[in-house]
């Protein structure tokens, strides 16, 4: 087992390679994750409907020795997803290499981190998912993943038609689970500190029969287990506060492949997004100064 991944990564990144017993688990590890895991191995398997030396044989295909190995490695993580830049001051080593070398390094290693945690078929579905112009996104975020949220949403919006970036508010969300509904996408992101209302929001996105996508951390918010499809990237940084390069760059990526996916479709759509920018930049530089306010 690739020890810089977390559980859940290994358990997204091994899931087609699972015999159909073994997906059970991982998806009862996953689906509450990770209080799944510190429960005795006899309750896990009774989520998951096997028996536990199902559970074992999971385990001993992804590298992890036994079961309180597998519960030492949930310990430690749940201590990383509750760090706050205030606990991570001062364990840097960015002054002994120079901060610049320091944050490089850093930076290619969770970029690296994340593309080989990826799940391949989580990510191509919804690639598909976003291709299918018919169906509306949604998109949200939090305190700044908003930011994340917001150029995925932004890039779509060239690409197709029927996409709306949620803002954080109560009530912008309040607004939008009025219409959101069972054909459609709801993409949330949402990493540690998580936030509540963010989680809420894919809760009820759910139980209104949307489609829900998240994207998160390593360590999984708990929006995990109200989501149909989940992405997870590295955010390590040079700093105390939580890098989101490696998050743009996945977003990135899903934009990369969905411009794949619709050819050259768009194409028209971008063009006379060009034209319509184009026209109201002359006319706003031809309007008179009225004065109002």
């Amino acid at each position: 087992m690739d020890e810089s991944l977390t559980l859940a990564e290994v358990l997204k990144k091994s899931y087609e390679g699972l015999s159909p017993a073994e997906r059970r688990v991982s998806r009862a590890l996953l689906a509450d994750y990770p209080v799944a895991g510190l429960e005795p191995v006899n309750r896990l398997a009774e989520r998951a409907n096997v028996s536990a030396p199902t559970v074992l044989r999971l385990l001993s295909k992804l590298g992890i020795g036994s079961y309180p190995d597998m519960q030492k490695m949930l310990h430690g993580e749940i201590a990383a997803r509750t760090s706050s830049p205030a606990t991570m001051y001062g364990q840097s080593d960015a002054t002994r290499d120079g901060a610049a070398d320091h944050s490089q390094r850093v930076i290619e290693q969770g970029i690296a981190a994340t593309f080989s945690g990826l799940a391949v078929e989580d990510f191509s579905s919804i690639v598909m998912l976003l291709a299918t112009t018919k169906r509306r996104v949604w998109t949200t975020g939090g305190r700044f993943s908003r930011l994340l949220a917001e150029y995925l949403s932004m890039h779509l919006r060239h690409l197709r038609p029927n996409v709306t970036h949620v803002p954080t508010s109560q009530q912008e969300r309040a607004f939008a689970l009025l219409d959101i509904g069972a054909k459609d996408v709801v993409v949330a992101f949402d990493y540690r500190r998580y936030q509540e209302s963010t989680v809420e929001f894919m809760r009820q996105s759910k139980a209104q029969k949307a489609t829900t996508v998240l994207i998160t951390d390593p360590w999984l918010s708990p929006a995990a287990r109200h989501s149909d499809y989940l992405l997870s990237n590295a955010v390590a940084a040079a700093s105390p506060f939580d890098s989101i390069t490696p998050g743009f760059a996945l977003v990135e990526t899903l934009i990369a492949s969905l411009v794949d996916a619709l050819g050259i479709d768009p194409v028209d759509r971008v063009r006379r997004y060009d034209a319509i920018e184009d026209l109201l930049n002359d006319q706003s530089s031809t309007a008179p100064d009225t004065g109002g306010a």
